[in-house]
């Protein structure tokens, strides 16, 4: 496990990942991520569903060319 220090950078916070650990999560510069707070209050860091993102983001795509235009 990895105790990480949340800091303030402008107006929001973040947390930095050491190298080796984002090496060992095979995160990169720009990849995104989501959080997850459980009921016991532990926090969890995944990579987002991408096969959930495509669908919803062909279905919006969708959806904007075939608006009704009333």
């Amino acid at each position: 496990m990895t105790t990480l220090r949340v800091e303030q950078l402008g107006e929001g916070l973040v947390i930095r990942l050491p190298p080796d650990s984002a090496a060992t999560l095979g995160l990169h510069d720009g990849d995104t991520v989501t959080i997850n707070r459980s009921e016991t209050g532990e926090v969890s860091l995944a990579a987002p569903d991408l096969d959930h993102q495509l669908r919803s983001d062909r279905g919006r795509a969708f959806l904007r060319r075939y608006r009704s235009p009333y």
